[in-house]
């Protein structure tokens, strides 16, 4: 036992200095790394496609000030829960939700806009 023990005590300091190449540099870490969280992308295009369809639709006459109106509303509100999800991270479910009320909202302003016009 006694000799295990001195062979390790002996062995030890003769094995780190061969762990290190002489000359060579430690390599350095790369610096701080900026990471910012957004609302997903997904999410971001499907909303501005959808306001973009609005101001299309309001401009060609296919949509009514109102029905702009009430779908800006609502890509207001959609804009306004993926600014409240993003700030503490956006989680798969808040972000599937974000994506499926855009679409939702697409639609919407889709169907409105292709609606026959009353007289």
């Amino acid at each position: 036992m006694r000799f295990a023990l001195a062979l390790m005590l002996l062995a030890s300091p003769a094995a780190l200095p061969a762990q290190i190449a002489p000359g060579s540099q430690p390599e350095t870490a790369p610096g701080p790394i900026g990471v910012r969280i957004m609302p997903s992308t997904g999410a971001d295009h499907e909303l501005r496609e959808s306001r973009e369809r609005i101001r299309e639709g309001r401009k060609s006459g296919t949509l009514k000030k109102s029905q702009a109106r009430g779908l800006r509303r609502e890509a207001n509100q959609n804009d306004a829960l993926a600014e409240r999800y993003g700030r503490d991270g956006l989680s798969d479910s808040k972000r599937r939700e974000l994506e499926m009320r855009g679409r939702a909202l697409q639609s919407l302003t889709e169907a409105q806009r292709t609606q026959p016009r009353r007289p």
